[in-house]
């Protein structure tokens, strides 16, 4: 066992009840550490992010991660499982079938898979992202808990900006792509896609203090500035759509004087910002390398043959492994077959090395890794998600809580949309985010039903 192995156990160890603890001594911090809690998942980066058993491979998950969120989370189930919070516990939550049935099909997969020890870090996260949405369900039950989670996505969005402004204008540490505090550009762009849709739509509905609405400006404001300067060309384009999206149906909803003036003063400072960022934006789409583009069609067509050949996939997390050691090499390099003489030589060569990845289209790599009814069930999993989210912002009458659900909604569409290009969904950041939102979400769907005399759902 090496030294940061020991170090993420005992961390682990001694983090947890050190939370739970804490939660008894001052129970007056609880809505501080579930803000926090969500704000962490924009932090996951060493030394607050830990690899237990790393192993070198370029798939997905390389080892059992230990972070800041898990050591909250797991602290907080501990604190609700002890009767903490001295409420009934929901002990199977809205989507909670779907979940142990897209776990069961990754446990599945693994029985022919190649490395299926590389599986199990994928699925322990798997198991970590639903005890983060169990949990905020659980903790979520009132008002001010729905509004710690909001401040702690604001908070993640103030804090990637003043991230990214730092490292391009302080430091001058990146010249090219910003990434804040992210492992890709991509990753920065597409978690802020999930959050600034929900803070637009509430500040649009009046939801925020006079002193928050200041902050939320500035995240909004602050959120396009970080995926300008990410230069992804996906992501500028589904958060120019988002943000449209909710304005529009917002003032659909409830169309007041306050809303257009927003709307008014939103497209002076987005002209003021698309001008300064007009000529690198333009440069960024006229530029784009061909062969990204076409190293992602090689990469989805591995898949789907991986999908194709195996009822049940190679194995959840083996999809790198699959495309480095076997001949589904070859999909990503198929001109190699005709140009190069010497192919086992190529094939350990720098060059022949320059393609090996991930899929990068999420429901492809969950074919390939799970195979086509693995896919299915998560496509089924986040479908109903998708449609709880419609039902609730077409029955829910209070404007606060509508506002957000209209954000969220627009916020899970950006997800799915970047899932055709990416498969940014598996990624610690933006998984745990997905997790925490879903959970806001269920648990807004549960105050409301409480308020009508109905059920938890």
């Amino acid at each position: 066992m090496t030294v940061a192995s020991l170090l993420g156990i005992v961390t682990f160890l001694i983090g947890v009840p050190t939370v739970t603890l804490a939660l008894y001594a001052f129970p007056q911090y609880r809505r501080f550490l579930l803000g926090f809690m969500v704000f962490f998942t924009c932090h996951i980066t060493k030394p607050f992010y830990m690899e237990v058993f790393f192993v070198a491979y370029r798939g997905v998950d390389r080892g059992f991660a230990v972070t800041v969120p898990d050591l909250l989370f797991f602290g907080f189930f501990f604190w609700l499982l002890l009767g903490g919070s001295g409420q009934k516990l929901i002990w199977w939550p809205y989507n909670t079938t779907l979940w142990l049935l897209f776990i069961a099909m990754t446990f599945i997969s693994l029985v022919h898979s190649a490395v299926p020890y590389y599986g199990l870090f994928s699925i322990h996260k798997l198991f970590r992202g639903y005890l983060l949405f169990w949990v905020v369900v659980n903790l979520v039950r009132e008002k001010e808990d729905v509004h710690a989670v909001i401040i702690g996505m604001l908070a993640a969005v103030v804090f990637q900006t003043s991230n990214v402004l730092w490292a391009k204008y302080v430091t001058k540490r990146v010249v090219n792509r910003s990434v804040g505090s992210f492992p890709h550009p991509n990753t920065l762009a597409m978690y802020v896609d999930l959050i600034i849709p929900t803070i637009l739509s509430l500040f649009l509905a009046n939801g925020f203090t006079k002193n928050q609405t200041k902050w939320a400006v500035l995240a909004i404001l602050g959120g396009v500035i970080n995926v300008i300067f990410t230069k992804s060309r996906a992501a500028l384009v589904i958060a120019v759509g988002a943000l449209g999206l909710v304005t529009t149906v917002s003032i659909m909803l409830k169309p007041t004087g306050r809303k257009i003036g927003i709307v008014l003063a939103g497209f002076v400072a987005m002209d003021i910002i698309g001008a300064m960022a007009a000529p690198k934006i333009i440069a960024r789409f006229e530029k784009a390398p061909e062969a990204s583009e076409l190293t992602r069609v090689y990469f989805n067509m591995a898949a789907r043959a991986m999908a194709n050949d195996r009822l049940f996939g190679t194995g959840y997390n083996s999809y790198s492994w699959m495309l480095e050691h076997t001949d589904y090499y070859w999909y990503v390099y198929p001109d190699a077959l005709e140009t190069v003489e010497n192919l086992e030589e190529f094939r350990e060569s720098e060059r022949g090395r320059s393609r090996l990845g991930t899929a990068h289209h999420i429901y492809y790599l969950m074919a390939a890794e799970i195979g086509w009814p693995g896919m299915m069930v998560f496509i089924f999993f986040l479908l109903r998600y998708y449609l709880h989210n419609v039902v609730l912002l077409i029955t829910t009458r209070d404007e606060y809580y509508q506002a957000i659900l209209l954000g969220l909604l627009v916020g899970f569409s950006t997800l799915h949309f970047q899932g055709l290009l990416e498969w940014i969904f598996r990624q610690t950041q933006v998984f745990y985010l997905f997790c925490a939102l879903s959970g806001l979400m269920v648990s807004i769907g549960n105050i409301v039903a409480r308020t009508r005399g109905r059920q938890y759902a």
